[in-house]
């Protein structure tokens, strides 16, 4: 769990930082049952309501992981379907005034992994990231955007995989000189750099793969803006 800035560490533990009005919290959390594991991600605001930048980047979040989550069936490449996502973050990026440029050009420089640095999910199984994530053969990618891809296969039925984008602002990336040359072009630093501590949002859910497209293992653990800030408020008021 991490807030506040915290959010952008991606495997954080707990801290003792005490949650403030206007951070927005991370959570990576799951359970097991029969010996097999889950892996589930949710980001809530403190206040109770996403306000302002965190209300648009969480929404361009969970639209890009429902549009993966659609694509999901069996035969489908999952580095294709990773591709795709960091296609349409870069697109809502630019939509946002984040990013510059036409979203193929910029996943293919990889500027779209400043704000999305891993991969979109990995094989669950009976270990939370399971054996068998790419096939054999596949050398995995040295590039900033796909370097750190944990499933490289053809997805098959039955399969069960974690769809997990995020939008996270991490400090070691956007104030490393070279990258901050190297997309200068692509990137709106006058937007960017007021976001320093904002930290991350990741939506992720357990999907199993069917043979007509994917099942949502983790549906009943709200998402949606509007389910969040209801639950929210009545956790407030109680």
């Amino acid at each position: 769990m991490g807030s506040g800035p915290n959010g952008a560490i991606l495997h954080i533990a707990p801290t003792g930082r005490v949650l403030r009005e206007g951070d927005i919290v991370m959570v990576d959390a799951g359970a097991e049952m029969d010996g097999y594991a889950s892996d589930v991600s949710r980001t809530w605001p403190v206040s109770g309501r996403f306000e302002g930048a965190q209300r648009d980047l969480y929404q361009l979040v969970l639209n890009v992981q429902e549009a993966a989550i659609a694509s999901a069936r069996p035969g489908k490449e999952y580095r294709e379907l990773h591709l795709e996502a960091c296609e349409r973050m870069a697109r809502g990026l630019v939509d946002l005034g984040i990013l510059r440029g036409d979203p193929a050009s910029l996943v293919e420089r990889d500027a779209h992994a400043l704000f999305f640095p891993h991969g979109l999910g990995h094989m669950l199984g009976l270990a939370t990231h399971d054996a068998g994530g790419c096939l054999a053969g596949r050398a995995p990618s040295d590039r900033f955007g796909l370097k750190w891809l944990r499933a490289d296969l053809p997805l098959q039925e039955n399969y069960v995989v974690t769809i997990e984008p995020g939008f996270y602002v991490i400090d070691a990336l956007l104030r490393d000189p070279v990258r901050r040359e190297r997309y200068r072009d692509a990137v709106n630093w006058e937007r960017v750099d007021p976001l320093a501590g904002f930290g991350g949002i990741r939506i992720e859910d357990d999907v199993r793969i069917t043979a007509g497209g994917a099942e949502v293992l983790t549906a009943a653990i709200p998402k949606q803006i509007a389910a969040i800030e209801a639950f929210r408020e009545e956790a407030l008021q109680s």
